[in-house]
């Protein structure tokens, strides 16, 4: 295992300021919140709280996000929400707001899928409640993130980890599918 400064591992990147005279009840770019976080069972969720989610007014390429992109929130609304991530389900569907960060990791130093289960693993929670701003409602911010401590192992061992991780979440989600489909019995 070698220390390392998150900040050498990845770049991250706040959303966009979106004004809210663009939202709409309908459109063809949904804007990201802290809703789309499933923090309790881990990954990306829809989000269904809102019926204003989508965005109709001008934005930046940079900001509208790929399939597979990584994210993380800024803003803790809910407890346990800092230090989640999620991976972007779909190309083109989504923008990235203000109160979301995009991790890309270095993958010639960090794995992707090993990256995604390394920010909200216990070790850097704790770091980033410990140096998160206000009480009532936390935030963290891109450079606080980079300066969290990390210990990872060499490349390979990170593939074969974040590979069984994935798969044991993939597993997971299929097994949840199925007990939502049972039939209810009296």
């Amino acid at each position: 295992m070698k220390k390392y400064k998150l900040g050498d591992l990845i770049d991250i990147r706040r959303g966009a300021s979106l004004s809210g005279e663009y939202y709409s009840s309908e459109g063809e770019l949904m804007r990201l919140t802290l809703g789309h976080f499933d923090y309790q069972n881990g990954g990306f969720k829809e989000n269904t709280s809102k019926n204003d989610l989508f965005f109709v007014g001008p934005v930046k390429s940079e900001f509208i996000l790929r399939e597979g992109d990584i994210i993380t929130p800024l803003t803790e609304q809910t407890p346990g929400l800092l230090g989640s991530t999620a991976m972007i389900p779909e190309s083109d569907k989504y923008i990235q707001s203000q109160d979301v960060a995009l991790i890309t990791p270095d993958e010639s130093k960090l794995d992707r899928n090993f990256c995604y289960y390394l920010l909200p693993s216990k070790i850097v929670k704790q770091q980033l409640a410990a140096g998160a701003q206000q009480t009532k409602i936390r935030h963290t911010t891109p450079d606080r993130i980079k300066d969290l401590t990390v210990f990872i192992p060499s490349l390979p061992e990170q593939k074969a980890i974040g590979k069984l991780l994935k798969c044991v979440d993939q597993k997971i989600a299929l097994n949840r599918e199925i007990n939502r489909n049972l039939p209810l019995t009296a």
